[in-house]
């Protein structure tokens, strides 16, 4: 085993989960003042890995402790990629596998005193196991549950409606049948509620 990290080395990474922290999002949540501020990265993986670990417990097949690395690890090669709209222009979106690519190496470089993390990352973006499909289809509907709490203030600054929703949600979530559920039982709320989000 190599040396422990020092303090300095503890601060470095300090600095980069601050640095994760201003990756924003374009979902928004309501500040405890009222107004409306982006959602960040750090607020996103904390709260997907909580709800991976509440769900975790009732599906015993699924590594539990895998399950939780995923969801912490499953975007901080936005540290370096940024954040990729779900809605973005086409140009961006062709963009992200290379841009994360670069990342996920940039990171390889940064911590070679913590390859678990970076590894953890490659095993996530292969979806081979269903732990990872898991976290990818939870992944997906967190925007959808967050904005939903949050009375559909995306969708209308978005201009985002259900069947849009639908095509860029449906097929992702599918790949883990202990998700796809909750996407249906969402989608159902979500068309009984016109006044959040507009079916067409």
């Amino acid at each position: 085993m190599s040396k422990k990290p020092d303090v300095e080395r503890l601060l470095d990474f300090q600095r980069f989960l601050v640095a994760f922290s201003h990756v924003e999002r374009v979902t928004h949540r309501k500040h405890r003042d009222d107004s409306w501020v982006y959602e960040n990265d750090t607020e996103h993986s904390y709260n997907l890995a909580m709800t991976a670990w509440f769900l975790a417990e009732y599906f015993p097949e699924l590594d539990k402790s895998l399950v939780i690395k995923y969801a912490l690890v499953h975007d901080l090669v936005e540290v370096h990629a940024g954040d990729t709209y779900v809605y973005a222009d086409p140009e961006e979106i062709a963009s992200k596998a290379d841009r994360e690519t670069k990342a996920l190496k940039q990171l390889e470089n940064d911590w070679p005193d913590f390859a678990d993390l970076t590894r953890t990352i490659h095993e996530y973006e292969q979806k081979a196991s269903p732990e990872a499909n898991f976290i990818y289809a939870l992944d997906k509907i967190m925007p959808i549950m967050m904005i939903y709490i949050h009375d559909g203030y995306t969708w209308s600054q978005e201009d985002i409606n259900l069947g849009r929703l639908d095509e860029a949600k449906r097929s992702k979530v599918s790949l883990s049948p202990e998700i796809l559920p909750y996407y249906e039982k969402l989608y159902e709320i979500l068309l009984n509620s016109p006044h959040l989000i507009p079916t067409k």
